[in-house]
């Protein structure tokens, strides 16, 4: 029992898997805070272990099941899997792969299952009832002051944050950042667009945010651009970012060798 990171309402909660089941392989995990995945050093911390991959129990059934289940998350899985496709393919690819989609249901799938992160999670601030409202209501359009970034992730470890600021020095206004990563594809979320955040080389889904729920449009996948493993969370650019509790790095969890000295 609990009241719902969505949509608000206090009742029965379900397990959400962050990133959904469909667009990443359901595999053990173990999860450690981001500060572990990060360090040069071993900072003893012990992994939790999930048996079916990252889930958290913090939505209720409407918003697990009928909200993103049987919606969004149909086109975000689509959007990811053609993604994995072509990084899998031995073709020679272009620079710039156009798939098409539904960016507003692709867009509401991410930012619903990173609000799924973390229990009695409801309230994000000023924001609170506009991003509820946009993800309830297909009718609404997208926040205008949210960016979501997206780029092609071709590692196995996944990031998973809700709860981090990050500063560029040089500027000295922080910004409120989400990060969801995982093969074969990473969704970036800054929110209130300071000025100097911005990052032209990556396609922004506050592109389409004019866009109806079931528009499909033909949306541009960059594999000439893909940024080193550990950004943003381990920025080399002047930023420096800082992390709450959620913050957290994914491994599959290494599998048991228990044959017998000897034995084929």
């Amino acid at each position: 029992m609990g009241v719902c990171n969505i949509c608000g309402e206090e009742g029965p909660l379900t397990e959400d898997h962050t990133p959904p089941k469909g667009a990443v392989r359901v595999t053990q995990v173990e999860m450690r805070h981001i500060k572990s995945l990060l360090s040069a050093e071993e900072t003893g911390e012990k992994a939790r272990v999930s048996q079916n991959g990252v889930k958290f129990r913090t939505l209720c059934k409407r918003c697990n099941n009928s909200l993103l289940g049987a919606n969004y998350d149909i086109a975000f899985n689509d959007f990811c899997q053609k993604i994995a496709s072509y990084l899998k393919s031995p073709l020679v690819l272009p620079e710039i792969l156009h798939i098409t989609g539904k960016p507003q249901k692709i867009v509401r799938s991410v930012l619903g299952h990173l609000c799924a992160m973390g229990v009695n999670r409801y309230k994000k601030g000023p924001n609170t009832e506009d991003l509820r409202n946009y993800l309830i209501d297909q009718t609404e359009t997208f926040p205008d002051y949210l960016d979501v970034y997206y780029w092609v992730y071709p590692y196995q470890t996944q990031v998973l944050f809700r709860d981090a600021a990050m500063t560029i020095l040089s500027l000295g206004h922080p910004a409120s950042v989400w990060l969801m990563k995982f093969f074969p594809v990473a969704f970036f979320v800054i929110w209130d667009k300071p000025h100097g955040y911005q990052y032209p080389q990556f396609p922004n889904m506050a592109t389409w945010g004019h866009l109806g729920i079931d528009d499909d449009i033909e949306l541009p996948v960059h594999l000439n651009v893909v940024p080193h493993e550990r950004w943003p969370e381990a920025p080399d650019d002047g930023r420096i970012l800082v992390y709450g509790q959620q913050a957290m790095g994914v491994h599959e969890k290494a599998k048991k060798n228990n044959k017998l000295p000897g034995a084929k």
